[in-house]
């Protein structure tokens, strides 16, 4: 089957998803993946040592991008709205050139990681669509503050028309968190030190408190030529924003986790009150980052001995079920062909027909 697979540009978490998932697609099916330019980088390097198919055989187009505007760590809603404004006026023309594109790479089937250009040329071209993603979960979580209804319009937008939906979730998805490969090879242990995953923005608030404690080991991520995959495998306790990609990895790995949410951004609030939900972690704003360093640093103990699962959570990497929850969808929305059985169960299928 012919796949086209599109992914948001702000941040890398839909990214990290994208390589998650593109070695058990690309055994089964043939695909196209369209990305922005925020994120282009990050996804060729991780596809290019791929097992299942040599790197240049996949086709990596370009979409436009949605970005939040921030302003320290809050978001800058101003500015974010009249970047959107100037986006949506190319929207019109850049669907239409996508959905041209598609019907002539023979796309089947569309599947999206919270994106709205491709879905919309998809649904241009006639072409069904899969939307599978995080940032949907907020529609489950509707709250009396206003925010968490401006965060679920803004996600119905984002995602576009679809068919089908897997949300993807340590709490209350269709599926659990999705561990990237090149993290699930790790070896998992404490080697004594903090992973501390914070962007440029959050830094003048973070860094100061951390490095006012003598005799605290850290390492700060991202970093020129530093592995956060080694570092998030073998460190004792986590630092990080309360993007749902790295605080569902820290969770698989057993890992501690102190979040900071980025304010005004309802989606992470959400994740990062789920984070405390668990037992396994905490939060805080950054403003209130020295006051909670030291606090969560006390409770490190009590945060690794927690075993219990509270109802609706998941803790383990779920990257097979939602292969297998895709496929299902690929399935119900193009019926097979006549000639195509043996393409849809991939290349070891093939093989085995010769």
């Amino acid at each position: 089957m012919r796949i086209a697979y599109s992914c948001a540009g702000e941040g890398f978490g839909h990214a990290a998803r994208m390589v998650a998932l593109y070695d058990e697609l690309s055994e089964r099916h043939e695909l196209s993946l369209f990305v922005p330019r925020s994120v282009r980088t990050f996804v060729q390097r991780r596809i290019a040592g791929s097992a299942r198919v040599p790197f240049g055989k996949t086709e990596i187009g370009s979409v436009p991008c949605f970005a939040l505007e921030k302003k320290g760590n809050a978001i800058d809603y101003l500015s974010t709205a009249k970047a959107g404004i100037s986006t949506a006026f190319g929207f019109p023309v850049a669907v239409t050139d996508l959905a041209r594109e598609l019907r002539a790479g023979g796309i089947d089937i569309v599947l999206s990681d919270f994106e709205p250009f491709l879905p919309m040329a998809a649904r241009l071209a006639g072409i069904p669509v899969v939307q599978m993603n995080h940032p949907g979960i907020v529609e489950r979580f509707v709250e009396a503050d206003p925010s968490s209804w401006t965060a679920g319009i803004i996600s119905l937008l984002m995602q576009g028309p679809w068919d089908r939906r897997v949300l993807v979730s340590f709490y209350g998805g269709d599926v659990g968190p999705v561990l990237r490969p090149s993290l699930a090879s790790k070896a998992v242990e404490d080697r004594g030190f903090l992973a501390v995953n914070v962007k440029e923005e959050s830094r003048p608030a973070i860094l100061p408190a951390l490095e006012s404690m003598r005799g605290l080991p850290w390492r700060l991520f991202p970093s020129p030529g530093a592995d956060f995959d080694e570092a998030l495998a073998t460190c004792t306790a986590v630092i990080a924003g309360a993007g749902h990609q790295t605080l569902s990895e820290a969770l698989v790995l057993g890992k501690p986790v102190l979040a900071i949410p980025q304010d005004g951004q309802y989606e992470q609030l959400l994740n990062a009150r789920m984070l405390e939900r668990t037992g396994r972690g905490t939060w805080c704003a950054a403003r209130d980052f020295p006051e909670a360093l030291p606090r969560f640093l006390e409770r490190l103990d009590d945060f690794r001995s927690r075993t219990f699962v509270p109802q609706g959570f998941s803790f383990s990497d779920s990257r097979t079920a939602l292969v297998a929850a895709l496929d299902r969808h690929f399935t119900e929305l193009v019926p097979a062909r006549s000639g195509d059985a043996a393409f849809r169960q991939g290349p070891k299928a093939d093989r085995a027909a010769s």
